[in-house]
Formats: C-alpha cells, sequence, structure tokens
C-alpha cells in the first residue's frame, strides 16, 4: 500500500480531522491553569474552590473514558464523535457565560465528558480506518500532537486573558468546535457495524469504575483544605480503595467486562501500561506547577507563565522523531527508559531551581529535558502496547491506556495543586490570585511537590528496565518503529 491509494489517504485525512478535534481538546484543557488566578478574582472563590474548575474536567473525563469507549463499540464510532463535539460547544458556551464558580465547574465536568468521548472516539476511528502496520505510527502522532496542545494551552491561554480576560478561553472553543463538527460529519465513515445479540453495557463495572476514581480524587483534594489526617479524607481514601478493587473482581467474573483484564496478564505490557501511568503523572503536575509558581511566587504574568511551557513542547515536538530513528537499533525497552530517565533529571533540576528569586538557566534546561524525555518515551512505549495484538483488540487496549493517562494527570494535578495550596497558605496567600510577599515560606510546597514529580518519573524508569528482552535490535529481531510496528504476535518473552 502506498501513500497514493484511496485507503491511506483517507486513512491520513481521518487523522487530519481527530488530531484537529483532540488538539482543541487538550489545549483547551491546560489553558484554564493560568486563568485560575483571574477566575478566582472574579468570582471571589478560595482556592480549594477553585481548584474544581480543574479537577472537574479532569475527574469527569477520567471516570468516563471507559463508559464512552464501550457505548462507541455499541452505537458506532462517527455518531458518538460527534455528540461529543456538539457537548463540548453547547459547554463552552454555557462556561463562558457562567456567573458562578458552582456552574462553571458543574460547565467544565460537562466538558470533562465531551473530552472523553473525542479523545476515545479518536481512537478508535483511527484504529479502524488505518492498516495493522501503520496504526501505531498514527495513534503515536495523535497523542504526540495532544500532547503538544496540552503543553502550549497555557501560552493560549495567557494570550486570550491578557487580551479578552478568562471567558474567551470558553467562547474561542465555539467557532473552532463547529468547524472541527462539520469536518468530522464529512470525513468520518458511516458506521456499519451494529450491536451483536446479547451485546451490553457493563452497567456495574461503569458505576464502579466511575465512582473509585471520583472518591480517590476527592480525597486527594479535600485533604488541602481539611486535612490528611481528616476522617472524611481517609474515608473517602479507604472507599476508593474498596471499590475499585471491587471493580476488579467484578470485571474478572463479567460475561462483557468494561476492561478486558486479559491485555495486562502480559508482563512485559503491564509493565507498559504501569510506565505509561507514572509518566503521565509528573507531565500534568509539571505545568500546574510551573505555572503556579511563576504567578503566585515570582509574580510573573500570565504570558510569562504560559511561555515557559512552550519550551516544554518545543522539547517534545523535536525529540518525538528522534524516538522513531532511535528504535532501529534499540529495543522500545530502552528508548523509553531513557527518556523516563531524562524526564527525571529534568524534574529535579525545576524543582533546585524553585528559589523564589527569579528563572536562571537551571529552570529552562529542566523544561527541556521534561520535554525530551516524554518526546523520546510517547512513541515506543504506545508501541509497545499495541505489539503483537489482534486488530480487533488495539482499540481496547488504548482504551485502557488512554483510561490510565487521564486519571494520572488527575491525581498528578491535584497533587500539585494540594502541595503548592499547602505552601502558599503558608506564606498567607489564601487564594491563587495573590501573590507571596515571602516566597521563602511558600517554596516548600513547590519543593515536595516536584520532590514527588521526580519520583514519579524515577519509577517509571524502573518499571521500563524491568521488562524483559533485549537491549539493542539484532538481525534475528524484527525491525519495530512507532510508525511501523511488527504486524505478527512477539513470541513471549520479547521485549515489548
Amino acid at each position: 500500500m502506498t501513500v497514493t491509494d484511496p485507503a491511506t489517504r483517507r486513512g491520513w485525512t481521518v487523522l487530519v480531522v481527530t488530531t484537529f478535534g483532540s488538539l482543541l481538546i487538550f489545549s483547551n484543557s491546560t489553558a484554564t491553569n493560568v486563568a485560575l488566578p483571574a477566575i478566582s478574582a472574579d468570582l471571589e472563590v478560595a482556592a480549594a474552590t477553585a481548584d474544581w474548575i480543574l479537577l472537574s474536567f479532569m475527574l469527569t473525563l477520567s471516570m468516563s473514558v471507559l463508559i464512552v469507549s464501550r457505548i462507541s463499540d455499541m452505537v458506532g464510532r462517527r455518531r458518538i464523535y460527534l455528540a461529543g463535539l456538539a457537548v463540548l460547544v453547547v459547554s463552552s458556551v454555557g462556561g463562558a457565560f457562567a456567573g458562578n464558580a458552582v456552574v462553571l465547574a458543574a460547565l467544565r465536568g460537562v466538558q470533562g465528558v465531551a473530552a472523553a468521548i473525542i479523545i476515545t472516539g479518536a481512537t478508535a476511528v483511527i484504529s479502524d480506518v488505518f492498516p495493522a502496520h501503520r496504526l501505531a505510527g498514527a495513534l503515536s502522532i495523535n497523542i504526540m500532537m495532544a500532547s503538544v496542545a496540552g503543553m502550549l494551552g497555557p501560552l493560549v491561554g495567557a494570550l486570550l486573558l491578557q487580551s479578552f480576560g478568562w471567558r474567551s478561553l470558553f467562547l474561542v472553543n465555539v467557532p473552532f468546535g463547529v468547524i472541527a463538527l462539520v469536518l468530522a460529519a464529512t470525513v468520518l465513515p458511516e458506521d456499519r457495524r451494529r450491536p451483536s445479540a446479547g451485546e451490553s453495557l457493563d452497567v456495574p463495572g461503569a458505576v464502579l469504575s466511575a465512582v473509585g476514581l471520583a472518591c480517590l480524587l476527592l480525597a486527594v483534594n479535600r485533604s488541602s483544605a481539611w486535612g490528611v489526617t481528616d476522617p472524611r479524607v481517609l474515608g473517602l481514601g479507604a472507599v476508593a480503595l474498596a471499590v475499585l478493587g471491587a471493580f476488579v473482581i467484578v470485571e474478572r467474573r463479567a460475561a462483557r467486562p468494561l476492561v478486558d483484564l486479559g491485555l495486562v496478564a502480559d508482563r512485559n505490557r503491564a509493565l507498559a501500561y504501569g510506565t505509561a501511568f507514572l509518566m503521565a503523572l509528573p507531565q500534568a503536575a509539571s505545568l500546574v506547577l510551573v505555572v503556579l509558581y511563576q504567578q503566585t511566587v515570582l509574580g510573573a504574568s500570565s504570558i510569562e507563565a504560559g511561555v515557559a511551557a512552550t519550551v516544554a513542547a518545543a522539547a517534545l515536538v523535536v525529540t518525538s522523531p528522534v524516538a522513531g530513528v532511535l528504535a532501529r537499533f534499540l529495543t522500545p525497552r530502552s528508548v523509553s527508559s531513557a527518556g523516563c530517565a531524562l524526564a527525571a533529571v529534568g524534574y529535579l533540576l525545576l524543582g533546585l531551581s524553585m528559589t523564589g528569586t527569579g528563572t536562571g538557566p537551571l529552570f529552562h534546561i529542566g523544561l527541556v529535558l521534561v520535554g525530551a524525555g516524554n518526546g523520546i518515551f510517547m512513541a515506543p512505549n504506545t508501541a509497545s502496547i499495541v505489539r503483537g495484538l489482534p486488530v480487533d483488540r488495539r482499540g481496547i487496549a488504548n482504551g485502557i491506556r488512554s483510561l490510565m493517562f487521564n486519571s494520572a494527570q488527575t491525581l498528578g494535578a491535584a497533587t500539585a495543586l494540594l502541595l503548592a495550596a499547602a505552601g502558599l497558605a503558608g506564606a498567607g496567600v489564601g487564594g491563587y490570585d495573590g501573590v507571596a510577599a515571602d516566597p521563602s515560606g511558600a517554596l516548600w510546597g513547590f519543593h515536595v511537590a516536584a520532590a514527588v514529580l521526580v519520583g514519579c518519573a524515577l519509577a517509571a524508569t524502573v518499571t521500563s528496565l524491568r521488562r524483559s528482552g533485549a537491549w539493542l535490535v539484532t538481525p534475528t529481531e524484527p525491525i519495530t518503529t512507532a510508525a511501523a510496528p511488527a504486524p505478527s504476535p512477539a513470541p513471549r518473552g520479547e521485549d515489548r
């Protein structure tokens, strides 16, 4: 199949359209980070309440990603994807005119559901239109562009905030959302698949997964307002563990489970999933931390805070293709592990640079290494998850990866907000609209958060290294890049 084949051209057209939808979701998701101080001041809310303007989006996204993924299998990819874009446009109009923080947080929650539909729908549609030997490459492009959009979001948000106010961050979704809707309605293939007899949604699994994730995030967030040892926080944490444990048991026994647990039975694939989770957690947290540090400790403008995120985004874009080149000589295990280690060094330098006196070379070098580490890591690790799977299970595999990615980002952002808010409260700053008069009093929260990021990246390095297999590609092993994974199942024990 050549790039001039109609089927290939159609696949790349679908990829462009669905990636446009992903860009819209991820840029808007992180653009709100820099607007949090302005929203807090305008709506007159404390930090603990303002947090939910960010967290409600990530919470509902994580809660619904498995459910909408399953529903898309049942009712059709195209239908559910178009519905997600429509919900995004309508909720964005509502968010632009929200009169209080509760309404805005609720509408952000609706946007999170729309985001889950768009993200999982994009993955499913791409999986349907691309042949097996091009699928991982197409998914890697979609994931890379989404990550870049997430990193550029703070800068876009800062520019809109400075020019038109925070409500423009929601209004801008409307024209771009309508364009995405029209393009998707024109390009996406018609749904031909119909539900099989007896096919149904795993309702118990859906409820347990949503409740468990909600309790876990709520416990992390409320610990800043109630205290880590508060019985309510401990109770929520205990409920989360119990419910998620029950979810695993239910999924093992379900005839048509929400999650195919057999996908993580393979040790190497399970380690790849774990590594993806550990790398996603500090990626979101670092954006929150960097933006808040510059605005609340250094007193920087929203644009200055947003520009910092572009450093990491540029490094990610530049280094992502390097992963494909390295994969010609090194196995996914080697390339992914190198990316994790680079990111760990980057987070360490960011933490060391947070002295309250400005941003020096360590700060910017740290951002470059964070972007480079994530750029090198993503493609080979994603390819190792789908490698060796039949085509009809790759969409499910990516659905699990998406859940772990979004859950990790939600927990990472919540943890960063918790620690930063605790540090700011110690310096006498009760919200994100103020600047610490004594920066040294607020720094401990940022330093502890940076240490958590380093720990996550180091743990990701360990889980990546623990995968079995060779370090170098040998003549007897098929050369596998993110763009061209081996079409046949990998022998047991081969590096993934």
